[in-house]
């Protein structure tokens, strides 16, 4: 799995084709057919979206960068991973991908806000 220990400012650029190298193959699989590393990798560009939201207010400026931010959302989103119970959350969902997003950002939003208290 890519995490961004490996990585620093300098090759950002590489992370993110990484992630996307990573995701291009993933396409394809059904939702039920995703391990649990591959979950992960497919909602990587969620952490850093909500991470870069972060970065900009006022209660994250300062305080931590955006690769810290990153990096605990990472953090969050892999016990969000964990703690997913496929049957009961997904078997009554209507768009799958909608309700993993709203499940694992809700996590990934708690675990950045306790890293930067």
């Amino acid at each position: 799995m890519t995490t961004m220990k490996k990585y620093n400012i300098k090759n950002y650029i590489r992370y993110n084709q990484d992630v996307k190298t990573s995701i291009a193959n993933l396409e394809g699989k059904m939702w039920d057919e995703y391990a649990r590393e591959e979950l992960i990798i497919k909602f990587l560009p969620l952490v850093e979206n909500l991470a870069r939201k972060f970065s900009t207010t006022q209660q994250a400026s300062g305080v931590m960068s955006i690769n810290d931010l990153i990096q605990e959302g990472s953090y969050g989103l892999i016990a969000a991973v964990d703690k997913l119970d496929w049957v009961e959350k997904l078997a009554e969902s209507e768009d799958v991908e909608k309700t993993l997003k709203s499940f694992f950002s809700k996590r990934i939003k708690g675990a950045v806000r306790r890293a930067i208290d």
